[in-house]
């Protein structure tokens, strides 16, 4: 199933997120990915994540493309999208975005389906499905 809606948050830069030449660390673009993810699925599935769920959903791939940098005091949001949801995981596509519409950095991730208690991914419900496919910012 593709689909294409965009979540979007505001990240604040922090001044331990700037390296020796002076822009964010490209190692700090993850863990804006890592919060627009998780606000995206808080919001898809109406509630705040409990990673003590049996089944969940983890991370198993990304990728990143930098395309301009950032420093301190540029005003960047994380863009977020599901891109298309298969049998037992989702791909995700985010963009780091300034207040101009510059892209910064583009992210592909992939999240699969995670059984605790088994140790396997099991297919996505669903209900699950159907609140991605759905979700309208």
């Amino acid at each position: 199933m593709k689909i294409d809606n965009i979540h979007k948050i505001p990240v604040q830069i922090r001044f331990s997120d700037i390296d020796g030449i002076g822009h964010v660390n490209n190692v700090k673009y993850n863990e804006y990915f890592d919060i627009g993810r998780l606000h995206y699925l808080e919001e898809v599935f109406g509630r705040t994540l409990n990673w003590g769920d049996r089944q969940t959903l983890v991370l198993v791939h990304t990728e990143a493309d930098y395309r301009h940098p950032t420093f301190l005091y540029d005003t960047v949001e994380v863009h977020t999208s599901v891109t298309e949801i298969g049998e037992r995981s989702i791909r995700m596509k985010q963009r780091i975005v300034d207040t101009h519409g510059v892209v910064r950095v583009e992210g592909l991730s992939i999240l699969s389906t995670f059984d605790m208690e088994t140790g396997k991914s099991f297919p996505i419900p669903e209900e699950w499905k159907e609140k991605m496919a759905n979700y309208v910012m």
